[in-house]
């Protein structure tokens, strides 16, 4: 299943809405435990790696928000089998323009979202996320050590969270409370049939033409099956990457790494591409005025950027 690629956020736009219209979807995901026993999991029995399909939709509850999506995660294909579900109340941005997002967990029971009343949830505030817009995306996730988890020893999660165009990516984590030990890791990342998708944070430096000085753009996430991102430079450019593996093999057995850039809106026409062995550490452009570096969120060896 794609992911729906929703409207893009308009420049000035109120960014609850921008939010809202980006994350609501039906989302195939695949859920891989990094670090930890399965038998850990907070969110499911992971064996290695679990299928699951996370439904985002908006919902009018007055007395909640102007801004509310109710979230329900289940297996694949088996929507009977709903293991969260989850009322998220997008609060106005605060003067850095940092939006909360306040996490309403449905208590047990049946029933149309739209017909719940306070008594019907429940919220834990240090579980709030906090998500910032970046080009156009929006990341985030909670604060420190506020978010608890008292289901035995004393621990507490930390939850990150991309959401852009056509992406949607999460990372959970469970540390001691004593040592900030991780002690369970789990990435969410689109689902593809054709293998396993990496998840790939891109790194970009610009400059005006015939200056040296260079700017840092905000970083952008995309997964390695088509994954797209868009960005606008400081010029007012409006730019498009994009990174293809095996659903683009530049020829038949020759599997590659291949990073497109190219205006915003053009089909056939790039500005700049590259390729590397599709099992490299990371893969970039540099055409002087831009720079583009992309390394793997996961790597063999760890975590390679936050």
């Amino acid at each position: 299943m794609a992911l729906p690629f929703a409207a893009r956020p308009q420049s000035g736009a109120d960014p609850r809405e921008a939010l809202s219209d980006l994350w609501a979807g039906m989302y195939d995901i695949s859920e891989e435990l990094i670090t930890g026993a399965p038998t850990d999991s907070p969110l499911a029995p992971l064996h290695e790696q679990e299928r699951v399909q996370v439904n985002v939709r908006r919902v009018s509850l007055p007395w909640l928000g102007t801004h509310v999506l109710y979230v329900e995660e289940y297996p694949y294909e088996d929507p009977f089998e709903i293991r969260r579900r989850v009322l998220l109340d997008i609060e106005p941005p605060d003067a850095s323009g940092t939006l909360r997002v306040r996490q309403y967990t449905r208590r047990p029971g049946d029933g149309d979202p739209a017909s719940f009343g306070p008594e019907d949830v429940e919220t834990q505030a240090g579980c709030d996320l906090f998500l910032k817009r970046e080009g156009s995306q929006f990341r985030g996730g909670t604060r420190e050590r506020q978010c608890l988890d008292d289901s035995g020893e004393k621990r507490w999660l930390d939850y990150r969270v991309v959401i852009g165009d056509g992406l949607f990516w999460y990372r959970l984590r469970r540390l001691t409370m004593a040592n900030d030990e991780v002690v369970e890791e789990i990435a969410g990342i689109p689902h593809v049939d054709l293998a396993d998708a990496r998840l790939f944070s891109c790194g970009m430096t610009w400059a005006a033409r015939g200056k040296e000085d260079r700017h840092v753009l905000p970083s952008v996430d995309l997964h390695d099956r088509g994954g797209r991102a868009r960005f606008r430079t400081p010029d007012g450019r409006s730019l498009l990457l994009e990174l293809h593996g095996r659903d683009r093999p530049l020829a038949t057995g020759r599997e590659s790494l291949v990073l497109v850039l190219r205006e915003d809106g053009s089909i056939n026409d790039s500005i700049a591409s590259s390729w590397t062995s599709l099992d490299a550490a990371r893969v970039g452009i540099d055409i002087g005025w831009l720079t583009v570096d992309c390394a793997p969120v996961v790597a063999e060896t760890g975590e390679q950027r936050s």
